[in-house]
């Protein structure tokens, strides 16, 4: 350790002078060497403070947590949690951002279709990366005509902002900013990709994320971020590192997919608690947003039925396949044959195993086989010798 002073060295002070100065000299000089001793390192300083905020994270038995807040929930299952970040997903043009007005509106309504707000009154900030000014205003446009809700409301309950115009080196202490300035209880980020260099850098990319855990905690809001997809269609994750780091981190990930009735439905596909129910909307004719759960239920059910239609005839036409291979053995052997026999045959011909093919003719003995004496007959009228 710096400035320690030895024992021996006070001893030769105290022989080079005499009197009452030898002894000033001594006591200045031991002072010296206790403050050093007893002044930590800069580096244990560094560690102990270190140490005692770790300590001040640690939850115990007696730790009270306060509960879970969601912005929204759908059924009673709530989503969008304060103090956490979150995802919207889906392919290019499947619905987010009209997804997004639905929540909005049910956050400044209190309720839109099924979604309901679990806050009051919330303070709503949007901030767009894609569009342009013209497209970002169309999101007032939709919310008042699907809440009905007055100017004045909405313009004191929201803050919307186009920023595509911003470079990605400013848009999170922008962010920062505005979050300071408005003290949102939701931030949407419609286009967080805007925020990296590239999606694909990974350090680049856990950095945001972190920033922003940090952020929502800080000022007590859930920040929900809008990302595309893979191009792939069988892809369904999100871009990129910064699509890998951001379904890791976040509490919902809400997905949106257009049906060939161009209804879009949105499921969670990475709950972190309870899976929110899915729920679906379309545009009318109009170009108005409106419900379409009923309709995708409607939709649901004639699929369940076309499946199992769909199962019922290839089970039958499976049945008919085997059941003409029996009879056609049975009848080359003169009308019957032992059951092992054709067991072999149905194995060999249909290429099933030898379980499969034994409980198919044990299920058909005595509907369309039959068992005489121990062999399987067509019919169950003896066989009468020549």
């Amino acid at each position: 350790m710096k400035n320690i002073i030895s024992q021996n060295e006070i001893i030769n002070v105290q022989q080079q002078h005499a009197g009452g100065q030898v002894n000033n000299q001594a006591q200045t000089v031991g002072k010296i060497v206790g403050e050093a001793v007893n002044e930590p390192s800069a580096e244990l300083k560094e560690r102990a403070e270190r140490l005692a905020l770790l300590e001040s994270l640690r939850i115990t038995t007696a730790t009270e947590v306060d509960p879970e807040q969601p912005a929204l929930s759908v059924d009673g299952v709530g989503f969008f949690a304060l103090n956490d970040i979150h995802g919207v997903k889906a392919k290019q043009k499947q619905g987010k951002t009209t997804m997004l007005k639905i929540c909005l509106a049910a956050l400044l309504k209190g309720q839109m279709f099924r979604v309901k707000s679990e806050l009051h009154e919330p303070l709503v900030l949007w901030l767009d990366t894609e569009q342009k000014a013209a497209d970002v205003k169309l999101i007032i446009t939709d919310v008042k005509r699907l809440s009905g809700l007055d100017d004045d409301y909405i313009d004191s309950h929201l803050m919307l902002f186009p920023l595509r115009k911003m470079s990605y080196d400013t848009l999170l202490g922008d962010t920062r900013l505005l979050i300071a300035r408005y003290q949102p209880q939701v931030v949407i980020i419609d286009g967080i990709v805007e925020y990296v260099a590239s999606f694909n850098d990974e350090v680049m990319s856990r950095q945001l994320i972190h920033d922003l855990l940090v952020l929502c905690e800080e000022q007590h809001c859930a920040i929900v971020n809008v990302l595309h997809e893979n191009k792939s269609l069988d892809d369904r994750n999100m871009r990129g590192h910064l699509g890998t780091v951001l379904s890791q981190a976040a509490g919902t990930v809400l997905e949106c997919n257009k049906s060939k009735q161009d209804i879009i439905t949105v499921s969670c596909s990475d709950p972190r608690h309870g899976s929110t129910p899915p729920w679906s909307f379309r545009f009318d004719a109009d170009g108005n947003i409106v419900d379409a759960d009923a309709e995708r239920q409607q939709t649901d059910e004639q699929r369940r039925e076309q499946r199992l239609q769909q199962q019922k005839e290839k089970s039958e036409r499976v049945t008919n396949e085997r059941l003409d291979i029996l009879r056609s053995a049975i009848q080359d052997n003169g009308g019957s044959m032992v059951r092992k026999q054709l067991t072999d045959i149905l194995m060999e011909k249909c290429g099933i195993s030898h379980s499969t093919a034994s409980e198919f003719i044990r299920k058909q003995i005595g509907t369309t086989l039959y068992d005489v004496n121990g062999r399987i007959q067509s019919s169950p009228e003896p066989i009468l010798p020549f």
